[in-house]
């Protein structure tokens, strides 16, 4: 294979092992795995909401899974990655959707807005470094 035809695969592949641990994110998020949720970022890696709380590290993004008790499905969409290396970052859309929970309420829009994330590669495939949300209309 031509260093090209490599360059166009490894740019296919990190962009979609980026969007697999974005998935992953909002799966172990929205089901309460803390262990995974964490496991998404690096050991010391930053979640924050422009506006709004900062968390940092392993124990205090398993803490802050854990807290979660609304009912929610994070839906993230239309994703921009730029990969340097390394180093990648990642503008995607948020939506944010309250699922219904007896049956007689449909799920419904809660919120939106974006997601700016800072990545690295590390030996275990693709962690954040840091996530930022920022709600439409503030937090």
């Amino acid at each position: 294979m031509d260093s090209d035809a490599e360059q166009q695969l490894q740019w296919l592949v990190d962009r979609t092992r980026i969007r697999e641990l974005t998935a992953r994110y909002n799966q172990c998020f929205d089901e309460g795995d803390a262990k995974g949720f964490a496991a998404t970022f690096v050991a010391d890696g930053v979640m924050e909401v422009a506006g709004g709380p900062r968390v940092e590290g392993t124990e205090a993004l398993a803490a802050m899974c854990r807290a979660n008790t609304a009912p929610i499905r994070h839906v993230t969409v239309d994703p921009v990655i730029e990969v340097d290396g390394d180093r990648a970052v990642q503008y995607v859309t948020l939506l944010v959707v309250r699922r219904a929970t007896d049956g007689g309420h449909p799920s419904t829009l809660q919120r939106s807005g974006r997601y700016e994330d800072h990545l690295v590669r590390t030996p275990d495939g693709w962690r954040f470094v840091r996530r930022t949300c920022t709600l439409d209309g503030g937090v």
